[in-house]
């Protein structure tokens, strides 16, 4: 704990930790892994973290950014911003404008591998990229003050690698700096597309894809079909298919698994068996659970009971 308060004195950053009282515990770790932290040509601030959470706690930022991102490869956090709420799961970015006005919270579960890269333009720092300096200048997210999407594969491939790489020569700077502008890039693609006007139809459809999202999101544990869900949604099934992919970057299916699987996690971290994790959260059989929380989190799910 005594590491973070030093690291929230550099950004502004105000720490709870609900399990210990304000001053209890300092010594007691909170994270295990690595953060590293970078300033790239173009003057962008970027952290790297590859880390387990040990003990939940809450960060709440109160500096000022027109531009920040934080991209999840690994878990999954909880940010309230704006008077929103974003769950942001693996495979996803979050963007927002900071202000000292409107502190943002992410909270963070314990027991779960994390692996992000978030990064930030701040105050009096020197922008070199023009692209970054018109993309500022310009206020391209200003209509939206915050947003989260699905990053491309591609993209979170290299982030990955990059992430891993060996040293802090002038090569890795340039292979992160041209997956940040990707990124970037990116996400300028999806504010503009929300930003332009839809008509009637499109609106009502964007809501029968977020009531089925919103229905897996709820009861994941509950048996679906593509044909039902597909008749919930006035869409043939084809149509949800597809544009379910479209809206949200992954399957329906794909999107399901990831819910069943932090149902079954949080289940495991109550004390539930692997088999009672696994049945309670939609999986007839746990050894397909076994394979598929495996994949998702690296580990075994009898290993996140032996954690608690």
């Amino acid at each position: 704990m005594e590491d973070f308060q030093r690291y929230g004195e550099r950004y502004n950053i105000d720490y709870h930790f609900p399990q210990h009282s304000q001053g209890n515990g300092l010594h007691i770790p909170v994270l295990h892994g690595d953060v590293e932290e970078l300033t790239l040509g173009s003057g962008i601030s970027l952290t790297q973290s590859d880390v387990q959470v040990l003990e939940p706690y809450e960060t709440f930022s109160c500096h000022e950014s027109p531009l920040y991102m934080l991209v999840v490869l690994e878990g999954n956090v909880v940010i309230s911003h704006y008077g929103q709420q974003y769950t942001i799961r693996s495979g996803m970015t979050y963007a927002t404008r900071l202000s000292s006005h409107q502190a943002m919270t992410v909270r963070h579960i314990a027991g779960h591998k994390l692996r992000t890269l978030s990064l930030g333009v701040y105050p009096g720092e020197a922008w070199q990229s023009s692209l970054l300096r018109s993309l500022l200048r310009d206020g391209a997210f200003s209509n939206t003050p915050s947003m989260a999407w699905h990053v491309p594969d591609y993209l979170l491939t290299g982030l990955a690698r990059a992430q891993h790489g060996s040293g802090n020569g002038v090569a890795r700077q340039l292979i992160l700096e041209g997956l940040i502008m990707q990124l970037l890039g990116h996400g300028l693609n999806q504010h503009e597309s929300l930003s332009r006007p839809v008509e009637f139809a499109q609106r009502c459809e964007h809501q029968r894809l977020e009531n089925i999202r919103n229905l897996l999101e709820q009861a994941p544990e509950k048996e679906y079909t593509l044909n039902g869900l597909a008749q919930q949604a006035a869409m043939s099934p084809s149509s949800l298919r597809s544009k379910f992919r479209q809206a949200y970057g992954c399957t329906i299916f794909d999107f399901l698994r990831d819910c069943r699987l932090a149902l079954a996690h949080r289940y495991l971290l109550e004390g539930h068996s692997v088999q009672q994790a696994a049945w309670m959260s939609g999986y007839q059989h746990a050894t397909n659970f076994s394979t598929a929380f495996r994949r998702r989190y690296g580990m075994p799910p009898v290993d996140i009971r032996r954690s608690r």
